[in-house]
């Protein structure tokens, strides 16, 4: 039989689908979230055709979802969200119940999260117990010093990524007010021309692996 024929370990088709470790992809699979042409599979290394049909069932698709969005810069996250949905197959529109948790400026991009699941969207908003943060912030770097010292002074946690064609890459880490001085700042534009600013991370859920424009559901094992 020809390898065409064979076709793929179902655990790579998952990974490649859902845009996940093959790691996670083999947990999806043993959990019995994934079926081939309607059936639910629990083997990994099960080898899938191309020509049939891989569907990831969430166990909690039926109930409350929370969704990680990448969301691009220039556009607003409930737009990002309504283009992005379709690749969650879970229907034609958003549920009118999510909630966007942690909100993002239009000119900002990054990690946008939407939930309906009621732990999850009290965690995110719990002023206790804030979340830790982290930004990646792009300046001119001749312009750099007097914004990096604001943000230093805030209670900021500064570090250079890298710096190229007189532009450097600041990472920004935070709790509480600190984390959200960033967006402040933006909203009373003082960041210099030529600025940009990501969300990379929330809690301890990341943005990788989510291109622009990208979606996906929270896992039942990640925790934020």
């Amino acid at each position: 039989m020809s390898a065409d024929l064979e076709g793929v370990r179902l655990a790579k088709r998952v990974a490649a689908q859902q845009i996940c470790s093959r790691r996670e992809a083999e947990e999806l699979i043993a959990s019995g979230c994934v079926q081939v042409q309607g059936e639910t599979v629990t083997d990994p290394a099960r080898r899938v055709p191309d020509n049939l049909s891989v569907q990831v069932v969430h166990a909690s698709v039926a109930g409350a979802v929370t969704v990680l969005l990448h969301k691009p810069a220039g556009v607003s996250a409930a737009q990002a969200l309504r283009q992005a949905w379709p690749a969650l197959a879970l229907g034609p529109v958003p549920s009118v119940g999510l909630k966007d948790c942690c909100p993002l400026p239009d000119a900002a991009s990054g990690l946008s999260v939407w939930s309906d699941e009621r732990p999850t969207v009290r965690r995110l908003q719990d002023q206790e117990r804030p979340l830790e943060l982290e930004w990646l912030l792009s300046l001119p770097v001749a312009e750099s010093v007097a914004p990096l010292a604001r943000l230093k002074a805030a209670g900021l946690r500064v570090s250079l990524s890298h710096e190229r064609d007189g532009a450097g890459q600041w990472r920004l880490v935070g709790k509480g007010p600190a984390a959200l001085y960033p967006l402040a700042v933006l909203d009373i534009g003082q960041w210099p021309a030529g600025w940009t600013l990501r969300r990379q991370r929330l809690g301890r859920l990341g943005l990788s692996p989510l291109a622009p424009g990208q979606v996906r559901l929270r896992r039942d094992f990640e925790k934020f």
